[in-house]
């Protein structure tokens, strides 16, 4: 290679690299997280009782001497701090975008009969039902509405993280694990 076309690729990067930065400096805003909306206006820990129903199953739990008990269904487990961090994830969660509004179907979003249905009922006022539905198409967010709101807005998926562990708790209460006098391994 010839200095002339050393010179000349120098002088090409250099140029290329001032156009790339006037051109794309400020562009790139990044959103911050103080213009989101919170999903519900909830303070976990002013909360009471917390139902959750979906396909056929329910857990109910109250707030009873600094913790979460179960009290649906009769002899069902769950920890606590599971319940609490399920009351968290209600509480900080986020608006990600509104999706839409009434007049859409709301089925293709999966709140329809298959949707989890959670009602939060704090310690004073009347109670807060949030149904859930379906995860995005990326599976990086869950599709939610406010019971009494037209809109359906997306929402981060810890929520349903959250209840699946729930409902894996009551689950694995019921069954059992071993089998009395079976030999190890089967």
């Amino acid at each position: 290679m010839r200095w002339r076309q050393v010179v000349l690729l120098y002088a090409v990067a250099v140029a290329l690299g001032g156009w790339y930065w006037h051109v794309g400096r400020g562009q790139l805003e990044v959103p911050r997280t103080e213009d989101r909306r919170r999903f519900l206006n909830l303070d976990a820990g002013r909360l009471r009782e917390v139902r959750v129903r979906r396909a056929g199953s329910v857990m109910v739990s109250r707030w009873d001497a600094g913790g979460w008990v179960v009290v649906e269904p009769a002899g069902g487990f769950v920890p606590s701090d599971l319940i609490a961090a399920f009351t968290n994830a209600l509480a900080a969660a986020e608006e990600i975008a509104r999706v839409a509004d009434g007049t859409t179907d709301a089925k293709q979003y999966g709140l329809d009969e298959r949707a989890s249905r959670i009602e939060i009922v704090p310690a004073s006022g009347d109670p807060i039902i949030v149904v859930l539905g379906q995860t995005n198409p990326t599976g990086t967010a869950v599709y939610a509405r406010r019971d009494a709101a037209p809109e359906i807005i997306l929402v981060g998926r810890n929520i349903r993280y959250y209840e699946d562990l729930i409902f894996e708790a009551l689950s694995t209460r019921e069954a059992p694990t071993t089998e009395q006098g079976a030999p190890v391994g089967g």
